[in-house]
């Protein structure tokens, strides 16, 4: 059985001058995704330095959950590895920690790849018909997104959750029309069924392995 491993981690903390309120609220938004996220296999979890780790058995909410934890750290950024493939040790519910085998190995190596591109998102472990175009597609995305303001993420999160425009403006304090404003600006529409694709063809190639 193949699962969804997702490894994060902060970009610079190390540098920050507000390392301990950043670390606060990574804590604070990974504790809320658990108590969300129904397809965790093994919890988010901080593990060395400031980064953190998931297993998922599906990737319907992966994408949401990565856009509301930069929502939370902005301007603060993170990074996302995303690891496609067999858990060749025991599962661990409690913890995604003690766990090996190529789906870890990948979204390593995705980490690794992303401090040399200086991308935001990454996909190792689909086949080769659907890698290239994964992977210029998450290029393109994190281009756009590490350019965003925390209004937008917050924005484009509660779109995907189909939270109806009137209750994104006032969750937000702003306008229903500063709201579509960012929708337009931002191509949210788009990214959604970017996104929403996305999720889906990680979800066939999790199906075609169970």
């Amino acid at each position: 059985m193949s699962y969804l491993v997702l490894i994060g981690d902060l970009i610079a903390s190390r540098e920050s001058t507000h390392r301990q309120a950043l670390q606060h609220r990574l804590k604070a938004v990974l504790k809320r995704l658990n108590q969300q996220t129904p397809a965790l296999a093994s919890p988010y979890t901080l593990t060395l330095g400031d980064e953190f780790q998931a297993v998922f058995t599906r990737a319907d909410t992966v994408f949401d959950d990565m856009v509301q934890i930069l929502a939370a750290l902005h301007p603060d950024q993170a990074r996302f590895a995303l690891g496609l493939g067999e858990i060749t040790t025991d599962l661990n519910p409690d913890q995604a920690l003690g766990m090996d085998g190529p789906a870890f190995y990948r979204a390593r190596d995705g980490i690794e790849k992303l401090k040399d591109s200086g991308d935001l998102f990454t996909l190792e472990g689909l086949p080769d018909t659907w890698a290239d175009l994964a992977g210029g597609t998450l290029s393109l995305l994190s281009n756009r997104v590490e350019k965003w303001e925390a209004n937008r993420l917050a924005i484009l999160h509660g779109l995907l959750m189909d939270t109806p425009v009137k209750d994104i403006a006032r969750e937000l304090g702003i306008s229903e029309q500063a709201v579509y404003k960012n929708i337009n600006n931002g191509g949210l529409k788009a990214v959604m069924q970017v996104l929403s694709a996305l999720a889906q063809l990680l979800n066939d190639y999790l199906d075609q392995k169970a």
